[in-house]
């Protein structure tokens, strides 16, 4: 029952990260900007990577509701474990990791990428739907 509730929270997320990726083929230079800004600001780091480790514990908890439990267990255990490990190290080296491929990624590319995260949105509401 539990492991359910948790699936409903992939199932959100795959329909989260589908939309985001709209936004982010239709504003690319946004998405870039707001790459930029991860780790700038303790608020920022801490909040992104809070998060992320809440998805994470979600797909850990939820993985054996959907069609690909080891993996989605194992995602979800390196989501959590690399967002710990962000909060740990210096949060200036988030910041220049993340300005730095804001600034290394052609705008071009950013809609095409998109379609990368579309398609994992997608795969992740087939698979805990």
């Amino acid at each position: 029952m539990l492991a359910s509730a948790f699936a409903v929270v992939i199932v959100l997320t795959g329909v989260a990260l589908a939309a985001l990726s709209v936004l982010i083929a239709v504003q690319p230079r946004r998405a870039l900007q707001a790459l930029s800004r991860f780790g700038s600001t303790a608020r920022i780091h801490f909040g992104e990577l809070s998060l992320r480790a809440a998805i994470g514990m979600a797909f850990v908890l939820g993985g054996p509701a959907t069609r690909y439990p080891t993996a989605i267990g194992a995602i979800g255990a390196f989501l959590v474990v690399s967002a710990l490990i962000l909060m740990v190290l210096p949060r200036r080296w988030h910041a220049a990791y993340s300005s730095g491929w804001a600034k290394r990624i052609p705008v071009w590319t950013v809609p095409v990428l998109a379609v990368i995260s579309l398609a994992a949105g997608s795969v992740l509401v087939w698979v805990a739907a």
